[in-house]
């Protein structure tokens, strides 16, 4: 049995990735508690807003060093050498604390806010770089909830050494965690594709700028903002009743610990059984409501028992445990698909200094409540938390509108360069071989006039004419209907020369239609039948969509007859073109749904029910897969270069049921968006099929998924999120083409 090495490669990165996320959390949320302790224990709670507020002024200059160094070197450079630093620093502040414990609380306090939040963000940019889209979202699930465990080992932590021990004993142990963090990060490895193609060049915008000029990071930013607001809110409200009933740091620091410990098992339970589901089921948007929605609720509990003690543990634990495990695992599934040259520099902007940021605004707020009521009632601070839970939810509902659009965006910006040998679906040679939806139609009007110039008759062809089909013979001319008469005994006669003859005539009235469709099945006449149609085709949809339903038709010429329905964009040849996508016979539906495709692209404002694509799709990919397999189109020498189809039947290489249902899926989604992950499935590019399948995910329905999946060899059936459609995309095109990167 070989084994596959990016398999294996892929495990140890998940293992070590696991690891890291407890020992992260774990140390953060020590970390919190003992800060909180040492603090408050040398501080008044008021004074609290004070530090935040400096705290996060340095944070954010921390964060701009921080996303420069990330732009060049890398996250997975530049976060283990960071875990190192903050080690040194942890010893240092041990060795001062006998000496200095109020400088101490001030310096670990800072420590804590700049190096916390850049180092977890960093770590999830390390994951995110790390495993492909489709990947990514299976492993930060996984990794999200090692990260809960470690909050409870953390808080745990705390207790333990701070009653056996001392406070002091604590910042030992916070540094030698981020000393087995700097072991453990590095050991994830290198972003994936070689090192997400050494060779970039950070040419890259600044992340100011970037953030500026891009609505979905603005919004992701504005998200993080107001999630800061309000755990500070609620965080100064739990601390104020925590500080009123404890004096001495020791037990400050077991009651943090305690309090930590069990809202990581409460963030534990819920992330590892609610968490994935949640996710799969109902989205990111619906996952990422769920903690304002929560803290909303809890708020108003505590306000109606007057901000008890209880009532406030209940609130500040609810929104911790609901931040770090749906928000966030949410949160950090947006920036999977977005490219290194705009994640890098824009991702510790978004993390850390829009949290700083909301730090700021939050205590900004705390400070004027004070300053209006220096003796300032918890469920105050609360009814504020409350109302930007609002706020905050009407972002989350604009945040998930736009994503998906991005997702498709950012595909359809793309350009995907795989070698010939990949480039096999008919997709993509259909779109080699045809000229533009324009130039097409310009082309077959052009042979038209072409046709009437040599026929010596300038009567007009009302392409967008309503059908009038033929009329009876009994009313025609007695001269006329000799000419009709000659004109079906040499169509009938079977003979090519008569039939070509009869053709090039300078009448060939309409009636003679039935006629003609069932010369389309011969190869040697086919484009001349098929071109006469053409021109006839507005006043005869009737006749051809009977011969296209009809069983009895030779199934070559039911096959070629969407090629002429297609140039007049009548409604009623729509609708015969959608009928043919429920014939019994695959070639007829292959036929009818690309000719549906190519008005589509002619004319965008076509209108084609989502609800009849989807039912197509989901009769083709339900069928099984011998059937899936065997399926082909009938030889067609015919079909011009222009109208596309002649270097493709009869490939032994193309996929056409796969073929087809990417087909009819562009009439309804983004065809472009659509094209490109089609061939990204196909490629032999991990990090490009899980991009393509990360896409697919999110813009198919739950029963063509189903079916679809095990075709893509999928042995597991997924229920996507509805994720925001703007940005897996992106990593489509990057991971093959990086210099096409904003």
């Amino acid at each position: 049995m070989v084994r596959d090495p990016h398999h294996s490669s892929t495990k140890t990165a998940t293992t070590f990735a696991l690891a890291s996320a407890t020992l992260m959390i774990a140390h953060q949320v020590a970390g919190k508690a003992t800060r909180d302790a040492i603090f408050l224990s040398h501080y008044d709670v008021t004074d609290l807003p004070k530090i935040v507020i400096i705290a996060a002024v340095l944070s954010m200059i921390g964060v701009i060093l921080m996303s420069r160094l990330l732009v060049v070197y890398g996250p997975s450079r530049v976060i283990p050498a960071a875990f190192g630093i903050s080690t040194i620093l942890f010893l240092g502040n041990w060795l001062l604390y006998e000496s200095a414990p109020e400088r101490v609380a001030v310096l670990l306090y800072l420590q804590m806010a700049i190096f916390g939040a850049v180092l977890i963000s960093g770590f999830w940019s390390v994951v995110n770089e790390r495993f492909d889209p489709h990947t990514a979202k299976h492993t930060i699930a996984r990794v999200a909830a090692a990260a809960t465990l470690g909050g409870v080992l953390g808080g745990l932590l705390a207790g333990r050494v701070a009653a056996a021990l001392d406070v002091r004993s604590m910042l030992l142990v916070l540094g030698g965690l981020h000393f087995a963090c700097f072991l453990t990060v590095r050991a994830v490895g290198d972003p994936r594709v070689g090192g997400l193609r050494a060779e970039l060049k950070p040419t890259m915008q600044s992340g100011l700028h970037l953030l500026a000029t891009n609505r979905y990071l603005q919004l992701m930013g504005l998200l993080m903002v107001l999630a800061a607001v309000m755990a500070a809110l609620v965080d100064y409200a739990f601390k104020s009743a925590a500080t009123n009933m404890l004096s001495r740091s020791e037990d400050l620091v077991m009651f943090f610990g305690q309090f930590y410990a069990a809202v990581g098992v409460l963030t534990f339970l819920i992330q590892s059984a609610l968490g994935p589901r949640l996710l799969k089921r109902y989205g990111i948007g619906a996952t990422l409501a769920v903690m304002p929605a929560v803290l909303f609720g809890s708020a108003f509990l505590s306000i109606a028992v007057a901000g008890k003690l209880w009532s406030v543990v209940v609130l500040r634990g609810s929104q911790l445990a609901f931040t770090n495990s749906f928000f966030r695992s949410a949160f950090e599934l947006l920036y999977t698909p977005l490219p290194p040259l705009t994640k890098r520099p824009t991702k510790t902007i978004i993390d850390v200094a829009s949290d700083r940021l909301g730090d700021v605004l939050g205590s900004g707020v705390l400070l004027l409540l004070l300053a209006l009521s220096p003796s300032l009632p918890i469920p105050v601070v609360v009814g504020v938390a409350v109302l930007t839970a609002l706020f905050t939810l009407y972002i989350v509902h604009l945040l998930y509108r736009g994503y998906v659009e991005q997702l498709a965006t950012s595909l359809r910006d793309g350009a995907i360069s795989l070698s010939d040998d990949e480039v096999i679906d008919a997709t993509t040679r259909h779109t080699l071989a045809e000229a533009s939806g324009a130039s097409e139609r310009e082309i077959l009007m052009a042979k038209i006039r072409a046709m009437k110039q040599e026929r010596g008759t300038d009567q007009p062809v009302a392409v967008d004419d309503i059908d009038r089909d033929s009329e009876p013979f009994a009313d025609a001319d007695p001269e006329l209907l000799r000419e009709i008469c000659d004109a079906t005994a040499a169509l009938m006669s079977g003979n090519s020369a008569r039939v070509r003859r009869c053709l090039s005539g300078p009448t060939l009235d309409i009636r003679l239609v039935p006629y003609l469709i069932p010369l389309l099945a011969k190869d040697d006449l086919a484009e001349d039948i098929r071109m006469e149609l053409r021109w006839k085709a507005p006043q005869t949809i009737g006749t051809l969509t009977d011969a296209l339903l009809d069983p009895d038709m030779p199934l070559l010429a039911r096959q070629r007859i969407p090629s002429i329905l297609e140039v007049t964009h009548n409604p009623r040849a729509v609708d015969a073109l959608v009928a043919g996508l429920r014939d019994e016979e695959f070639n007829v539906r292959y036929s009818s749904g690309r000719a549906l495709a190519r008005m589509n692209e002619r004319d965008a404002s076509m209108k084609i029910e989502p609800a009849e694509v989807f039912s197509a799709v989901e009769r083709e990919v339900s069928v099984e897969r011998a059937v899936w397999d065997e399926r082909n189109i009938e030889l067609d020498v015919s079909v011009p270069v222009d109208m596309a189809s002649t270097p493709l039947a009869g490939d032994p290489r193309i996929d056409y049921s796969m073929e087809h249902v990417f087909t009819l899926l562009s009439l309804t989604l983004d065809r472009n968006a659509l094209m490109l992950s089609r061939q990204a499935v196909q490629s032999s590019d991990r990090n490009l099929r899980g991009t393509a399948l990360e896409y697919l995910e999110n813009v198919l329905p739950e029963n063509v998924r189903r079916g679809l999946w095990p075709h893509f060899g999928e042995s597991v059936v997924v229920t996507q999120p509805r994720r925001a459609e703007q940005e897996v995309v992106a990593d489509l095109k990057r991971s093959v083409d990086p210099k096409s990167s904003p």
